[in-house]
């Protein structure tokens, strides 16, 4: 690939990494309700689930589960069904476990990865995404195979954990900011709609 072909397909990941979806509505959920740890292994989490879906493109899978409308549906209702819980897991928190969730490192930090990691996992549209997303600049690879998307998927893993990375890091900042009646609203019921709302629209969402 030419260094050409190679920044088009880095503006490219930026680009998609940049706007809104259900990964930075989660991002900034997690991060404005548990603070900037919870929100960098949310990251790290759902780059590990994305990177599964990577896998499965490259490797043909994907396309299978694309063909398989029960499969594809069934895996879809998974994520909503988990996204529903987490909002109303939110919702059941003591105020005092949300408030001022500050940046420092604090227990329970793989909780919020094996959570990113299901709910991009359980996500087919992103497989979907990926099986129309790595092609496109494969006509720019000398000798294209399974490695090759695989590193073409990696970058836009890559720029995906920055881009949500900062984003983690600057809602949890403002968060900390904030206390009292307003801050439990920032940082537990308004997260835990969102939530809620991304799962109930994953759920009844055509495929």
């Amino acid at each position: 690939m030419d260094l050409n072909s190679f920044w088009l397909l880095v503006i490219a990941c930026l680009a998609v990494n940049l706007s809104p979806g259900p990964s930075v509505l989660l991002v900034t959920s997690v991060s404005a309700a548990r603070g900037f740890r919870a929100g960098l292994f949310t990251v790290l989490g759902m780059s590990a689930g994305a990177f599964l879906h990577v896998l499965l493109a490259a490797s043909g899978v994907a396309a299978a589960l694309a063909a398989a409308p029960i499969a594809f549906t069934l895996v879809k209702y998974l994520g909503a069904v988990y996204l529903i819980y987490l909002g109303i897991d939110l919702f059941r928190a003591r105020p005092e476990a949300t408030t001022k969730p500050g940046l420092r490192a604090g227990p329970g930090g793989w909780q919020y990865f094996r959570r990113g990691l299901l709910v991009d996992a359980l996500n087919p549209k992103i497989a979907l995404f990926f099986l129309a997303f790595i092609p496109q600049f494969l006509h720019a690879v000398e000798v294209p195979g399974f490695l090759v998307s695989v590193a073409l998927g990696s970058v836009f893993l890559v720029t995906g954990a920055i881009v949500n990375g900062s984003l983690a890091w600057l809602v949890a900042a403002g968060a900390t900011r904030v206390s009292g009646s307003p801050g439990d609203w920032i940082h537990r019921w308004i997260p835990g709609c969102v939530l809620l709302y991304l799962g109930l629209r994953l759920l009844w969402q055509e495929n």
